[in-house]
């Protein structure tokens, strides 16, 4: 073989020295810069100033404001009244009239107004809280999603510095006499192939950023700097334990129960309504009427026109007769309410169990084909691109065919991202379906 020129065969040392940053270990570089937001970080912010979850929360403060109107009573009324008789001809009629009435429920209808309004109070606590188990899985979801988009992106920067080193080269090469024009065309080829990609990584992590900031408050110009890795657990509860973490701490699940007696409390307050409530009255009147005649005002008094003065108090109750409106139709709309609860409470136990059982298989198919990937391909896509290394320093190979080589292996590497980003999105999944972070309350 002819041998080439010193600084040449310097510069081959060189670019093939420069391909060892590639072997990097499974987890490889952190896509995240120390000193960044972690995610329990971000949850802590999403918790704080999530608007979605601010909102729910005042659905809270509504419930709880509507919980002291049901258990006012109703208010008494006073009415007050004053005839004058000279206005139609009749002169010297008087009088006014003071009224008071109070109204009293019958059927129990406070207490049953009450119990509804707790329960809707209890409900939209719960619902709250399920809104704060879906948040916390959806930024720990959109972090998984910006961590491994910021992976690919450093993946692809680090080919694209490697394969315009490599085209440097090529060209001096070629220059020089000892290098084939068709090599250098082909790494031009690679290296804009490779900006392209690139562009379209920094795309994905820039909109992966922008959703976290949006599902934690942030603001969307400010920077966000990300610090963590897509580490996950790789044990997860049994299916029993599993079930019964989710039974006890579903927040929607203990939402569908309560809305179940809430249906049967509103059954109940809708029976209560067809008891006519009683309305006591009392009134006090002041009358005085004028006649044409006259009297004297006392015995060998003058003579004074004869008038009338009477103050008469009058009590009374009055009471509705239910005899058309029974309250009918709001009972049986208050039973196909009651229905419908039992229907969507069983709907959702069974969705409960469904999502628990999914979440587990995905959860430990995903670190088993992350465990089966980092013991067989990453470890043998490294030797692979060492062997061919040193049969291109022997001068057996091209650069061309070591570039392929790190291609491979770089493309190995985002399949191994997925990978890491799949099985963290898997543990995510057992944490929303059981409603509690996995390595700690796992434990019987």
């Amino acid at each position: 073989m002819r041998q080439l020129p010193r600084w040449i065969r310097r510069s081959k040392c060189l670019a093939a020295a420069a391909l060892l940053p590639a072997l990097a270990s499974a987890e490889g570089r952190p896509a995240a810069a120390p000193g960044g937001v972690t995610v329990d970080q971000l949850v802590e912010l999403a918790l704080k100033r999530n608007a979605a979850l601010l909102a729910s929360r005042q659905r809270l403060a509504e419930a709880q404001g509507l919980l002291r109107q049901a258990g006012l009573r109703p208010n008494p009324a006073i009415d007050f009244a004053v005839s004058n008789g000279d206005v139609l001809g009749s002169p010297g009629e008087r009088e006014f009239s003071l009224g008071y009435s109070h109204i009293f429920e019958l059927g129990a209808k406070r207490d049953r107004r009450v119990d509804a309004a707790r329960l809707q109070t209890e409900l939209a606590g719960l619902e709250a809280a399920d809104r704060e188990r879906l948040l916390r899985a959806g930024v720990k979801t959109r972090y998984a999603e910006a961590l491994a988009a910021l992976r690919n992106l450093e993946n692809a920067e680090r080919l694209l510095n490697l394969t315009r080193q490599s085209y440097r080269l090529a060209e001096a090469r070629t220059r020089a006499g000892e290098g084939a024009p068709l090599e250098q065309g082909l790494l031009e080829v690679e290296v804009n192939r490779i900006d392209s990609d690139r562009v379209l990584f920094a795309g994905q992590a820039e909109r992966a950023l922008l959703e976290v900031k949006l599902e934690t408050g942030l603001p969307l110009d400010d920077p966000l700097r990300l610090d963590g890795s897509l580490a996950s657990p790789s044990e997860f509860p049994a299916v029993e334990r599993a079930l019964e973490l989710a039974f006890q701490r579903r927040p929607d699940l203990a939402a569908a129960r309560l809305e179940e007696a809430l249906s049967d409390a509103e059954l109940r307050l809708a029976q209560a309504g067809a008891a006519p409530d009683l309305v006591a009255t009392g009134r006090y009147a002041h009358s005085q009427s004028r006649f044409d005649a006259y009297g004297f005002s006392q015995p060998g008094g003058r003579l004074i026109p004869l008038r009338d003065r009477d103050n008469l108090l009058t009590a009374g109750i009055s009471i509705s007769l239910p005899v058309r409106n029974r309250n009918q139709g709001n009972i049986e709309a208050a039973v196909a309410r009651q229905r419908a609860a039992r229907l969507r409470r069983e709907f959702v136990e069974r969705t409960v169990r469904q999502e628990v059982l999914a979440a587990l298989s995905r959860g430990r198919a995903a670190a088993e084909a992350l465990a089966v990937f980092d013991r067989r391909v990453i470890g043998q896509a490294q030797e692979n691109l060492r062997v061919i290394r040193g049969a291109y320093e022997l001068g057996e190979l091209r650069l061309l065919d070591v570039i392929n080589e790190q291609r491979r292996l770089l493309d190995t590497q985002r399949a191994h991202t997925d990978l890491l980003r799949g099985s963290y999105l898997a543990a995510v999944e057992v944490e929303r379906a059981i409603n509690a972070p996995l390595g700690q309350e796992v434990q019987p």
